[in-house]
């Protein structure tokens, strides 16, 4: 599969960005990144954490995904299809994919069925997670569309 095929299935659309949207989407990330901080050093719950750390993993996946020119269609899965294209920019292999969707959909279900679920392992390996993935994302849009980045 490729980004290509993604958009002919119609999970993903062909859109331009630029510079100043890839820098505000890694602003984004870097701001829910000292979020979940601060969580931390208040002793927030641990589903509050791993939210806020979640929340920094699909803005650095989003900006890798609009980096290389795509948007992950409306309506159908927006966050499951941006954690999994991180297949075409840092995670060619899928090791980390599984471990983002089992914190997407731990989230999920803290956010919207069952709150206080979370343990605080999780909420910490999701934090880990985020710095890792943010991380890894700047560098590979510094490598394949150094365009995109300052």
């Amino acid at each position: 599969m490729t980004l290509e095929n993604w958009a002919a299935n119609r999970w993903l659309e062909k859109l331009a960005s630029d510079q100043e949207e890839i820098e505000r989407l890694l602003a984004n990330a870097d701001g829910h990144l000292d979020d979940y901080r601060k969580a931390v050093k208040s002793e927030m719950s641990a589903d509050a954490q791993l939210s806020l750390a979640y929340d920094a993993i699909r803005a650095s996946a989003t900006a890798a995904l609009r980096a290389a020119g795509y948007r992950v269609v409306r309506g159908g899965g927006e966050h499951y299809r941006t954690i999994e294209a991180l297949e075409f920019s840092i995670d060619p292999e899928r090791k980390l994919i599984p471990k983002l969707d089992a914190l997407r959909r731990k989230r999920n279900t803290g956010a919207y069925d069952d709150y206080g679920l979370v343990a605080q392992g999780e909420a910490d390996l999701a934090g880990e997670l985020a710095a890792e993935v943010r991380e890894a994302v700047e560098k590979w849009i510094r490598k394949v569309h150094q365009d995109k980045i300052a």
